[in-house]
């Protein structure tokens, strides 16, 4: 009896462990099927775009000489009676256009029977758009030529200043001009320090200097020869000391409400959207003597601009 009674217990406890088991199965296919079902989002940001700014640079120019200005393709005079060459006037004229890309054909200086005494002047403007950006002057393939040797030419004295043109074997070699023609720049802008766009002075090719010691127009590169490999003039150098010459405050830009020089700015950089004037002056002094007879001086002028943001060396390889 006893035996019987114990195997009725075995096979009783065999049930629940068999019973407990089906329940851990049960559990385990509950949370099995549980791993099918996901919560789930998505989030899409369509038209991602990386496109590179934009830098132009265009130029206008205005070309005056002997009291006269070059207008629509012919010399006029700037007032009743201010031409010291009549005889040019309502001629053909270069170094005058609008705001535009510079292309093959526009010549800031085209001179020819110039004398001891003269002096001419083109306000040059530069506007770049879009972006800030560092520029400069480039001088370059300079060409002073003698042409030919004329008598008074080749009678100048041994030693002096056309040892090419001295008898008895007169031949020519390099002119005079390019070390007796002076050119100077300054800073068109106006009786107000920066562009204002309608400022009393700005852009009218006459340097403002009431007092030449401290003019409002500032000269930026002072008279001199150009150089016989020609030259670079870095434009921000002029413009930052034009900064700190008149105690300008602020970046130079219009949004910037501490500017007090517009489009002037501490580093010197041409501020994006600003027109910039600047005078380019010349002279041929009345001490240059019949060495320089027949001479030519040619040259290629070039501006250049390049990024100002993130460029702590502007035009370095």
């Amino acid at each position: 009896m006893r035996e019987k009674g114990g195997d009725k217990m075995t096979n009783l406890l065999n049930k629940r462990i068999l019973l407990s088991g089906a329940t851990v199965l049960a559990a385990a296919a509950i949370a099995i099927g549980a791993t099918f079902a996901f919560f789930s989002d998505t989030e899409t940001s369509v038209g991602n775009t990386f496109a590179a700014g934009e830098i132009d640079l265009q130029v206008d120019s205005e070309a005056h000489y002997a009291g006269m200005v070059c207008s629509n393709g012919v010399w006029v005079e700037e007032g009743q009676g201010t031409s010291t060459r009549p005889e040019l006037i309502g001629q053909p004229c270069e170094g005058t256009w609008t705001l535009k890309d510079l292309e093959n054909g526009d010549i800031f200086f085209s001179l020819d029977d110039i004398k001891p005494g003269d002096s001419g002047e083109n306000t040059i403007s530069l506007h770049v758009f879009n972006n800030d950006a560092w520029g400069r002057l480039v001088i370059g393939n300079v060409q002073d030529l003698d042409n030919t040797c004329t008598e008074p030419e080749s009678e100048v004295t041994p030693g002096t200043l056309d040892p090419e043109c001295t008898a008895p074997t007169p031949a020519p070699g390099d002119g005079e001009l390019q070390e007796n023609i002076q050119f100077s720049i300054w800073l068109d802008q106006g009786v107000t320090p920066g562009f204002q766009g309608q400022d009393v002075g700005e852009g009218d090719n006459i340097q403002q200097c009431e007092d030449p010691a401290e003019c409002e127009e500032p000269t930026l590169v002072t008279s001199g020869p150009l150089d016989p490999g020609g030259e670079t003039l870095n434009i921000w150098e002029g413009l930052a000391v034009v900064y700190n010459a008149f105690g300008c405050v602020g970046t130079g830009h219009i949004t910037d409400l501490t500017t007090t020089c517009p489009g002037i700015g501490p580093d010197g950089q041409l501020i994006g959207s600003f027109t910039y004037y600047f005078g380019l002056d010349w002279e041929i002094p009345d001490s240059v003597g019949n060495e320089a007879q027949s001479d030519s001086l040619t040259a290629d002028m070039t501006f250049e601009v390049e990024q100002y943001r993130n460029n702590l060396t502007p035009f370095t390889p």
